[in-house]
């Protein structure tokens, strides 16, 4: 018997997540929004304070809070025009942070609905979804953690992504299975029935996860043209490293 589509829907649902952070093609059933913006930095927050740090050869650390710019601890010295920039830049990102939270937040929700629905349909017990609803609240949360920022870089979405898959995708395969070898056992006829529900069901979970992907795509472009403006004052900025190189907080394709 072929893969349940269900089970593809579902692993589909659950990878988005990994690329989700602000990445904006928009596609009809994935949320991501690929401005493909992407960091050399882990990103941060410490009290108000956001914390850019690289530790990959570079070993930077620049803080960047109250229109000031902190580099490996000592406050840099800003032109005008860098002060300005600096200003703008962190207030395009504080409005970037609650927007992103919603945009993956919401990615999560549907890489859970979208599990539990694949677990129920393959196990055959519709109890089957409440137990993913635990840890639906712990990625939620995660997610929304104050210190952490899900934009520029995939190890933060990582961290919330991975615990999900490592729990609950071997027992979707487990149900796969189990549901192969009943429709094996179960007769033409029946074997038939099982694939045509689970088709339809699979149907209607696309259709829905199509409508809450677009649903986002407003937010997703105003994401986008922001991620654009933060990359200008970026590219603009005077001020450098300690070795001559250009901050570059963050870079767009």
């Amino acid at each position: 018997m072929r893969t349940s589509p269900l089970f593809v829907t579902a692993t589909l649902a659950t990878s988005l997540l990994v690329s989700a952070p602000i990445s904006a093609e928009n596609t009809s059933t994935d949320i991501k929004v690929s401005c493909d913006a992407r960091s050399d930095y882990q990103v941060s927050m410490s009290g108000q304070a956001f914390v850019f740090e690289n530790t990959d050869g570079r070993n930077t650390r620049l803080v960047l809070g109250g229109g000031q710019l902190f580099i490996n601890g000592k406050q840099a010295s800003l032109s005008a025009a860098d002060q300005k920039r600096i200003e703008d830049f962190e207030a395009e990102l504080r409005l970037l942070v609650p927007e992103s939270r919603k945009v993956v937040t919401e990615a999560v929700n549907i890489a859970f609905d979208a599990l539990g629905a694949v677990s129920a349909a393959l196990s055959g017990d519709p109890e089957k979804s409440t137990e993913y609803d635990k840890v639906r609240a712990k990625a939620v949360a995660s997610a929304n953690d104050p210190a952490r920022l899900p934009i520029f870089n995939d190890q933060s979405m990582r961290g919330i992504v991975e615990p999900i898959v490592t729990e609950f995708v071997p027992d979707i395969v487990g149900s796969a299975l189990g549901f192969a070898m009943k429709a094996m056992f179960a007769g033409e006829e029946k074997a038939a029935a099982m694939e045509a529900r689970m088709d339809a069901m699979d149907k209607d979970l696309d259709a829905r996860i199509d409508a809450r992907a677009k649903a986002l795509e407003p937010l997703a472009d105003g994401m986008c043209k922001r991620i654009q403006r933060m990359d200008a004052l970026d590219n603009a900025l005077e001020v450098r490293l300690p070795n001559d190189k250009p901050i570059d907080f963050l870079s767009v394709k």
